[in-house]
C-alpha cells in the first residue's frame, strides 16, 4: 500500500463535514465581526446629522470599501475552506484506517497494523490500538497452543484408554500435563477483566 499519496480527501465525510462548516461558520461570524467594525463608523456618520462634506467623504470610503473588502473577504473564506479539508483530512483519514483495522480485528484478521502518514495527527491513539492487537494475538496464540496442547493429551488418554494402557502414573502424568495447559490459560485471560 502506498501510504505517502492521497487520493480521496473526504474519506470521513460526515466528520469532516461537520468541521468545514464549523470553520465556515467561523469564518463567516470573524467577516460579520470585521464589516461591523470597518464600515460602523462611515455608515454611521451617514446616518446622523453631520456636514454633507463628510457625509460624501464617509459614502466614497464605503464604495471603495466594498470594491476592495469583499472580494478579499470571499477568497479568504474560500482559501481557508478549503484548507479546513485538508487540515480534517489529517484527523479523518487516521480515524477512517483505526475504524477500518478494528473492524478487520472484530472479524478475526489480527494480522492488522496501523500505519499512518509522517503529518497525520491521532499516532498515539495508532500506536495504542496496534499495541491493543498485539495483546490480542499474543492471547489467542496462548489459547491456541494451550489447545493444541490439551487436544494431544485427550488424544493421549484415549489411546491409553482404549490400548488398556492407562496406569495410575500414566493418568497423574496427563493431568499434570492438562493442570500446566490451564494454568497458561487462566494466566492468560487474568489478563482481562471480563465482566459477569
Amino acid at each position: 500500500m502506498n501510504f505517502t499519496k492521497r487520493k480521496n480527501f473526504f474519506v470521513e465525510k460526515k466528520f469532516q463535514a461537520k468541521y468545514i462548516l464549523l470553520t465556515v461558520l467561523m469564518l463567516l461570524t470573524y467577516t460579520f465581526l470585521f464589516v461591523v467594525i470597518i464600515f460602523a463608523p462611515y455608515m454611521l456618520t451617514l446616518y446622523f446629522d453631520y456636514p454633507i462634506a463628510e457625509k460624501a467623504d464617509a459614502a466614497r470610503v464605503i464604495l471603495l470599501l466594498h470594491g476592495t473588502i469583499w472580494p478579499w473577504l470571499g477568497g479568504i473564506i474560500l482559501f481557508f475552506g478549503v484548507l479546513s479539508i485538508f487540515i480534517s483530512h489529517k484527523v479523518a483519514g487516521p480515524l477512517f484506517r483505526i475504524k477500518k483495522a478494528l473492524s478487520q480485528v472484530t472479524k478475526g484478521d489480527l494480522s492488522v497494523v496501523i500505519k499512518l502518514r509522517k503529518w497525520d495527527d491521532l499516532k498515539d491513539l495508532a500506536e495504542h490500538v496496534n499495541n491493543l492487537i498485539e495483546e490480542l494475538r499474543t492471547f489467542v496464540n496462548t489459547l491456541k497452543n494451550d489447545y493444541d496442547l490439551l487436544s494431544d493429551y485427550i488424544q493421549e488418554l484415549e489411546q491409553k484408554i482404549e490400548t488398556k494402557a492407562l496406569t495410575e502414573e500414566s493418568g497423574r502424568d496427563i493431568i499434570n500435563k492438562v493442570q500446566a495447559s490451564r494454568k497458561n490459560i487462566e494466566e492468560a485471560l487474568n489478563k482481562f477483566n471480563i465482566p459477569k
